[in-house]
């Protein structure tokens, strides 16, 4: 058995001995410190994998960036056509005198606008219009 036996002052240790000393054996230390780093290495898998920051944030993050990238190229091209009418504006005064046609709803000198009702709906044929008896079907 292993004891130890003290000589000298009783209820004092020396100063290389403590009070809280914990006697562990060599095997017991490496098991310790193995179920330690096993323990790390599974947090830091887990962390790996699934974090926001792991694998699963990574592929995340790659399909916004793909989105984006598709929505930049779209809005680069509407804006090269946008630019492309508005240089052809800026050119020809037919398309100008058109387009302020259109949308100013502006007309010259003794010219007529007939402006046409859109229809919602086409209701069909019409059989109860005010004043008109309905045409009875043969």
């Amino acid at each position: 058995m292993n004891r130890r036996v003290n000589h000298g002052k009783k209820g004092r240790e020396t100063g290389s001995d403590s009070k809280f000393k914990i006697k562990i054996k060599g095997v017991n230390v490496v098991r310790l410190l193995v179920c330690l780093l096993l323990g790390l290495n599974l947090l830091l898998v887990y962390s790996i994998l699934f974090s926001t920051n792991g694998l699963l944030g990574y592929s995340k993050q790659n399909d916004q960036v793909r989105d984006l990238e598709e929505k930049i190229v779209k809005l680069k091209q509407e804006n090269q056509k946008l630019f492309e009418m508005i240089q052809a504006f800026k050119k020809d005064p037919k398309l100008q005198e058109k387009l302020v046609r259109q949308e100013l709803g502006w007309v010259k000198e003794n010219e007529v606008v007939l402006e046409f009702p859109e229809d919602e709906k086409d209701p069909g044929p019409k059989q109860n219009m005010p004043g008109k008896k309905p045409v009875p079907a043969r």
